[in-house]
C-alpha cells in the first residue's frame, strides 16, 4: 500500500513529514519499504508560452519566449505538441531534475536556451501514467511563477507500507489515517458524504444465489459524461501506483483505496437486463474479462450475471462485454462482500490478482459496503455529471456486530510484563477508538468492523502495547518451562554425524521432492505416496520416501564432471501419508584412501562401506547389530547386498546398486546404505558401569570349520557364541577356504577365538 501523504494529512490533523511518520510506523504500527517524493526534482516553475518560432538550424526544433513570473525566458523546445499560449512546467537553470540530470544555460545550433519545457516523464512520473511523446500542458488556472508540482497536487511525499495479510486495514487511507491518529494522538476528519437522487426510481432487482456472497449493493447513475478525471484525483491514484484513465474507473479505485471496499462500474446500456444475480459459475462456464482474455471457469468461482450470462469474476475483475467506454451514459455501480476464501483460491487458480482480490482476500469491512457506494455516487455527481436515481438495490446477509471481547488488567499486564495503570489503557483505547466499557479492572473491549483481524484478548493485547511502544516495555527475563538444552535424540543425532564426517564422509542435503516413477527405487513396502498439488516441474511432483533418491542425483551430477570420489550421508525423511520417519543414508563410490609412495591405494567396496557403519555402531553402542544377506532388494545387487538387524527385525540396509540400475543412471560401483534413525536411537545398549581389567591373561584358539556354502559366517559365529557361553570373548572370521581337498558345495571358514576369566587362569 502506497500512501500519499498530502491525503492523509487531509484525514488526520498533523503536520509530520514522511520520514518522522515513517520511524513512527516502524515502531508502532506496520514496516515502512521506502518512502520518497513524488517528484524529486528542483527550481521548476509555471511558464505561459508567449510566442513559437521555428529554429533557423534545426527542423525539429522551436524558439519559444517564455513568461516565467514577471520576466521573458528564450528556451529551445523540441517537443511537437508545445505551442503559444500554454502554460507549460520549466525547469530554470540550476535545476536538478531526476536521476541527477542538471539544467544549464545552452546554446542548441547557435540559439541560446534557458532552461527546459519538460514532460512528466521527465519529471520522474512513469510512462504508465503519462503521455511520453510531448511536453505537458496545464489546463489548471495558474499564474506563471507559481509552483508547478502544487498546482498539479504533484507536490506529494509517498509512504510505501509493507504490509503482513492480517492488516488488511492498511489496505485503506482511513485504515491508515486511524493508526496514525492513534500514534500520534491526532484528530481525524473524514469527509461527508452526501448524495442528491433524482426522481427517478432505481429498476434494478438484485438476487443471490450463493453462500460466498455476502451482500451485494447496486446503483444506478444516469447521464454520466466520461473524461479525464480531476487532478487532484489522478495525482492521488499515480502516488498510489495506479493507472489513471477516465473519471469513472478512477473514482471507483479512488474509493477503494479510501475505504478499502473495492467498487465495479458497469455499462447499464450493455448489461441487457435491470436483474443482476449473484451466483457460482457452471462447470467450464467462460468469461472475457476486461483484460481480453476469455477465461474457463469451475464451480468454485462466484459469478455476476444479468441473469443470462456472466458479466463479471466476483471480487477479482469485470468483464469485457460491459467495460466503461467513452460514449457510456449510464452506469450501474456495484458494492459487495465476497468470501475471502473463495477470492482466494479463484486469483489463485487464473492467475489473476488485481487490487480489488487483493483486498476481498484479507476481508473488507461490511460496514463500508453502502459507504462506498454512496461515496462515489457523490463523486459521480460531482465529476462525472452523473445522476443518481431514487433508491439502492440491496441483499445484504453481512455480520456487522462488533465483536466483544474481555481483557482484565491483571492479564494485560501479565502477558506483557507491563504494569500500565487503567487510565493509560483507557487511553490507549480511545486512541485506538475502540469502543469499551470497565467493570472492576476488567475491559469488555468492542472490535470494530474495519478491524476484521481482531478476534482474542491476544490481538487486544498488542494493539495495546503497539500504541504505547513496545520499546516502552521493561526488560523482563522470559518465562518458559523448556530446559534450554537439546533433547537425548538431537545430542544422538549430533554423536551420528560427527562420526560419519570422522570417517571421512561429507554430509548432503538434497531435494525431498522426487519425480513419481523414481520415488519407490528404495521403497520396499511400496508405500503411498504424498504428491504437491502445483508442482513446479515433474522432477519434482512427489515427496520422496528414501534419501537415497537425492544422493543418486548427487552422485550423477559430480561424475559427469569428473569427480568421481564420494563419500555422502544425509539425515533425511521419508515422507508417508500419516507420518514421517527420519532415516540415515548414504553412498560411497571410488578411491577410499591411497598411499601413493607406497603404490597402495584402497577401492570403496561393500566391506568398506561395512566397516564404516561397524565403526559407527560401535562409538553408539550398536555393536549387537547384525548382518543377514538378502536377495529381494530390487534394485541392489543380490549377491552383495544384507540387511542390518537384530532380533526385533530389520532397521536398514546396506548393499552395492544393482548393475541395471548403475547403468540407467550411468554409475559403476556405488554402495549405499539406509537406516531408521530412531530405532538406531532406541536400540543403543549403554554401557551400564565400569568393569576392572582382568588380571588373568586371555587364550587364543583358532579352529577352522568345514560347512555347506549355503551356511553363512553369521550362523556360524552365533552358534559358537552360543557353545562358547561366559568365557568366549569374542569369535571372529579371518579366512575363508574353498578347493581341494573339499567338495565343490563345501568351504572352510577360520575362525579366532578368545577366552578369558577373571575368577582363574585359564
Amino acid at each position: 500500500m502506497k500512501v500519499s501523504m498530502n491525503w492523509l494529512k487531509e484525514l488526520v490533523n498533523t503536520d509530520i513529514n514522511a520520514k518522522e511518520l515513517a520511524d513512527l510506523f516502524n515502531l508502532h504500527s506496520a514496516e515502512i519499504e521506502e518512502y520518497y517524493k513524488l517528484v524529486d526534482a528542483t527550481n521548476l516553475v509555471v511558464g505561459h508560452v508567449v510566442s513559437k518560432e521555428s529554429h533557423p538550424d534545426a527542423d525539429k526544433l522551436s524558439v519559444c519566449q517564455v513568461d516565467i513570473g514577471g520576466e521573458i525566458s528564450q528556451i529551445v523546445c523540441g517537443a511537437p505538441n508545445v505551442d503559444a499560449g500554454q502554460n507549460v512546467i520549466v525547469s530554470l537553470p540550476g535545476a536538478v531534475l531526476p536521476g541527477g540530470f542538471k539544467i544549464k544555460k545552452s546554446t542548441i545550433r547557435g540559439v541560446d536556451s534557458n532552461g527546459m519545457i519538460c514532460s512528466l516523464v521527465e519529471l520522474g512520473i512513469d510512462k504508465k501514467y503519462a503521455n511520453a511523446d510531448g511536453i505537458y500542458v496545464i489546463e489548471k488556472t495558474c499564474n506563471p511563477g507559481d509552483n508547478p508540482l502544487t498546482v498539479l497536487d504533484l507536490d506529494d511525499e509517498v509512504l510505501s507500507l509493507d504490509l503482513t495479510p492480517n492488516r488488511a486495514d492498511l489496505l485503506s487511507m482511513y485504515g491508515v489515517a486511524y493508526d496514525t491518529a492513534a500514534i500520534l494522538d491526532a484528530k481525524m476528519t473524514l469527509p461527508e458524504i452526501k448524495v442528491e437522487e433524482i426522481e427517478k426510481q432505481n429498476p434494478v432487482k438484485v438476487k443471490i444465489e450463493t453462500e460466498n456472497c455476502l451482500s451485494y449493493y447496486a446503483r444506478v447513475i444516469e447521464d454520466v459524461v466520461i473524461k479525464p478525471s480531476p487532478g487532484w484525483i489522478q495525482s492521488r491514484l499515480i502516488a498510489a501506483d495506479v493507472r489513471p484513465i477516465n473519471n469513472v474507473v478512477d473514482i471507483t479505485n479512488y474509493v477503494m483505496l479510501a475505504l478499502g471496499q473495492p467498487l465495479h462500474a458497469f455499462d447499464y446500456d450493455l448489461l441487457d437486463s435491470d436483474t443482476i444475480t449473484v451466483r457460482q459459475a457452471k462447470e467450464n462456464e467462460l468469461l472475457v474479462t476486461l483484460d481480453e482474455i476469455e477465461r474457463k471457469l469451475t464451480v468454485e468461482d462466484i459469478l455476476i450475471t444479468n441473469d443470462k450470462k456472466g458479466i463479471a469474476l466476483g471480487g477479482v475483475m469485470g468483464g469485457f462485454d460491459t467495460e466503461i467506454v467513452e460514449n457510456t451514459k449510464t452506469i450501474l455501480l456495484e458494492s459487495a462482500v465476497f468470501d475471502p476464501y473463495s477470492i482466494r483460491k479463484t486469483s489463485s487458480r487464473l492467475d489473476l490478482r488485481s487490487e480489488s482480490s487483493t483486498r476481498f482476500e484479507r476481508k473488507v469491512d461490511p460496514a463500508r459496503t453502502i459507504m462506498a457506494l454512496e461515496y462515489a455516487s457523490q463523486l459521480f455527481s460531482e465529476y462525472a455529471c452523473g445522476k443518481v436515481l431514487e433508491g439502492i438495490s440491496y441483499i445484504d446477509n453481512a455480520d456487522k456486530e462488533e465483536k466483544s471481547i474481555e481483557l482484565s488488567l491483571e492479564k494485560l499486564n501479565s502477558n506483557l510484563g507491563s504494569d500500565y495503570s487503567l487510565e493509560l489503557v483507557e487511553e490507549t483505547l480511545r486512541k485506538l477508538n475502540f469502543k469499551y466499557e470497565v467493570k472492576n479492572s476488567t475491559f469488555t473491549i468492542y472490535a470494530p468492523t474495519r478491524r476484521q483481524d481482531i478476534e482474542t484478548y491476544q490481538d487486544i493485547i498488542e494493539e495495546i502495547g503497539r500504541i504505547i511502544g513496545y520499546d516502552k516495555l521493561p526488560l523482563t527475563l522470559p518465562k518458559t518451562v523448556s530446559q534450554g538444552k537439546l533433547t537425548e535424540f538431537q545430542v544422538f543425532q549430533r554423536q551420528v554425524r560427527e562420526k560419519l564426517s570422522g570417517l571421512g564422509l561429507d554430509e548432503v542435503v538434497t531435494y525431498s521432492l522426487v519425480s513419481d516413477n523414481r520415488v519407490h527405487d528404495f521403497d520396499k513396502d511400496n508405500s503411498k505416496t504424498v504428491s504437491v498439488a502445483m508442482p513446479m516441474s515433474v522432477d519434482r511432483k512427489v515427496l520422496t520416501l528414501s534419501p537415497l533418491n537425492g544422493i543418486i542425483d548427487v552422485i550423477k551430477y559430480n561424475t559427469a564432471r569428473k569427480n568421481s570420489d564420494l563419500f555422502l550421508f544425509e539425515l533425511g525423511k521419508k515422507y508417508q501419508l500419516d507420518h514421517e520417519e527420519l532415516k540415515l543414508s548414504g553412498a560411497i563410490t571410488g578411491l577410499y584412501a591411497s598411499t601413493n609412495w607406497k603404490g597402495e591405494q584402497e577401492i570403496a567396496d561393500f566391506f568398506t562401506l561395512k566397516g564404516i557403519l561397524d565403526s559407527l555402531f560401535e562409538e553408539l553402542y550398536l555393536g549387537h547389530l547384525e548382518y543377514e544377506p538378502m536377495k529381494d532388494y530390487k534394485n541392489l545387487h543380490p549377491g552383495q547386498s544384507a540387511y542390518i538387524k537384530d532380533f526385533n527385525g530389520n532397521i536398514g540396509f546396506i548393499g552395492k546398486l544393482h548393475p541395471e540400475y548403475a547403468k540407467l543412471h550411468n554409475l559403476k560401483n556405488v554402495y549405499v546404505f539406509e537406516l531408521d534413525l530412531q530405532k538406531l536411537f532406541d536400540l543403543r545398549r549403554p554401557l551400564k558401569k565400569v568393569k576392572e581389567i582382568n588380571k588373568f591373561p586371555e587364550v587364543t584358539r583358532d579352529i577352522a570349520v568345514v560347512v555347506d556354502n549355503a551356511v553363512t559366517a553369521g550362523e556360524l559365529l552365533a552358534v559358537t557364541k552360543k557353545a562358547g557361553k561366559r568365557m568366549l570373548l569374542s569369535a571372529d572370521v579371518f579366512d575363508l577356504y574353498k578347493g581341494t581337498p573339499l567338495e565343490d558345495n563345501q568351504k572352510s571358514l577360520a575362525i579366532k577365538l578368545v577366552f578369558s576369566d577373571p575368577k582363574r587362569t585359564l
